[in-house]
């Protein structure tokens, strides 16, 4: 009896696989995000066949000023070669409703900033995010990140 319900479960995982290749968030202090403070994060990625989308993941709380952040991303191929981008986050809409999910005061947005990328070397993929806003010190703004997802 428990043989004949293993190919059903099998089936029922293989739909509930992740195509998430990569996630990671870093925290940033209380008291602001400096301009000069960027955050490096490094995944590991040796599928050079699929394509691939990748998101900017943004947590914020209410107390932060505006309805919109800048990031400017680089990324540093295993070859060396060096993609940069700006991205910009709408994190609160015209009327100043917060967008994103959340309870509280705390809101998390996902961003999908390239879809179709395929990463051409295996090895190790290195991010440096850094806010491009016109201040020096962003209050806020609490975690950011990648998500890569296999397409």
């Amino acid at each position: 009896m428990l043989l004949s319900g293993l190919p059903a479960l099998l089936l029922f995982c293989q739909g509930c696989r992740s195509d998430v290749v990569f996630q990671e968030q870093q925290t940033l202090p209380s008291e602001g995000w400096h301009y000069r403070d960027c955050i490096h994060l490094e995944a590991e990625i040796y599928d050079s066949l699929s394509l691939h989308r990748l998101y900017l993941d943004v947590r914020n709380t209410t107390d932060y000023a505006y309805s919109n952040l800048f990031i400017f991303l680089d990324i540093d191929f295993p070859d060396d070669m060096l993609l940069r981008d700006t991205i910009a986050c709408i994190l609160a809409d015209r009327r100043g409703r917060w967008t994103g999910s959340g309870i509280g005061n705390i809101r998390s947005n996902r961003f999908l900033f390239r879809d179709d990328v395929w990463f051409p070397y295996g090895g190790t993929y290195r991010f440096s995010i850094c806010h491009g806003m016109r201040y020096e010190v962003l209050v806020g703004i609490s975690e950011v990140g990648i998500r890569i997802e296999k397409k």
